[in-house]
């Protein structure tokens, strides 16, 4: 299903340089910005977060942590707001240099009236998970299978599980939903029943020569270069493993894209590729207008709700 919806105005984000040796490296700067030093695009999304923080929902959290394939130590805030056994339970992701509340906090209401307990994580080489460098979702889709273990090792083995994420984390649950189709051992395997994939890019290089924009070819083959060249040897990575499009044909999982129509950061044109080769026989798109990056929600709350509620109930039994 596809659908358009039309909201308040929203300043597009401005696209600013690349430093492409910085580009995967731990920054935790955006995250001493608020809605009173932010630029006038932000002040709309930081209010909706710094509103998000005051209130019931994000008070008292479980502190966890899990152990990383490679060793890191990556943290997260488990939210029990059930009285009763939750629908499910959803994973939370953030974007790149961002962090969990920041970005995913904004949806803990949400989450809260529908039924849902929640974990919000903070991605590795993001505020207090250990890591130095960033893989864009080829490494972090396989931190989201671990946390996915750690929520059936706090409630029960069955336990329904969303995945929904913003931006690079949203990048990183089509993927770890891609690979979770794969996974074969039905008794390891997390009962992950739905994907929301908010803004997400469909290729990490791609985005990358996006944002490089007006530069000759020359320069942009170079700095693709140096790119890959950085995730292999530092990050120990593969960029070709950071692309949701090469997901998208191991996808079974319900699949629910929502992008803002005036998002020029991560151009909506990715979500519209990723929902028409998507796999999956339930998806569905949402559109909104005059929504620039990651913030349809705050544009058109009620809209986002409604259609995610309705995504979920047609999903959990």
């Amino acid at each position: 299903m596809y659908k358009e919806v039309s909201g308040l105005a929203k300043a597009p984000a401005q696209i600013g340089g690349i430093a492409i040796f910085e580009f995967m490296k731990r920054s935790d700067r955006a995250l001493n910005i608020t809605s009173d030093n932010c630029k006038p695009r932000d002040r709309a999304y930081l209010l909706q977060y710094e509103e998000a923080l005051k209130g019931e929902a994000l008070r008292n959290p479980i502190l966890v942590h899990i152990k990383s394939r490679d060793g890191l130590v990556l943290k997260g805030r488990l939210y029990k707001k059930q009285k009763n056994k939750p629908r499910a339970v959803v994973i939370a992701v953030h974007g790149f240099h961002s962090g969990g509340l920041r970005d995913m906090g904004r949806f803990a209401d949400m989450y809260a009236r529908n039924g849902f307990d929640y974990l919000i994580i903070s991605q590795r080489s993001h505020f207090d998970s250990e890591g130095e460098y960033l893989t864009f979702g080829a490494k972090e889709s396989f931190d989201i299978l671990d946390w996915a273990d750690i929520v059936r090792k706090i409630y029960s083995p069955d336990i329904p599980i969303i995945l929904h994420g913003v931006s690079m984390g949203a990048a990183t649950v089509l993927i770890t939903a891609g690979m979770h189709d794969n996974l074969v051992d039905s008794n390891s395997k997390p009962n992950i029943i739905c994907c929301i994939a908010d803004s997400p890019y469909d290729d990490i290089i791609g985005q990358i020569e996006y944002l490089l924009g007006e530069r000759s070819n020359i320069t942009k083959k170079i700095a693709i270069g140096l790119f890959k060249a950085n995730m292999r040897l530092r990050a120990k990575a593969n960029a070709s493993d950071a692309s949701p499009i090469t997901s998208m044909s191991h996808i079974k999982l319900p699949v629910m894209f929502v992008h803002g129509k005036d998002d020029r950061y991560v151009m909506p044109d990715n979500s519209l590729r990723l929902y028409e080769v998507c796999k999956s026989e339930i998806k569905e798109l949402l559109i909104v207008e005059e929504a620039g990056h990651v913030c349809s929600y705050v544009v058109q709350p009620d809209e986002y709700e409604k259609t995610f509620s309705s995504f979920v109930d047609s999903i959990i039994e």
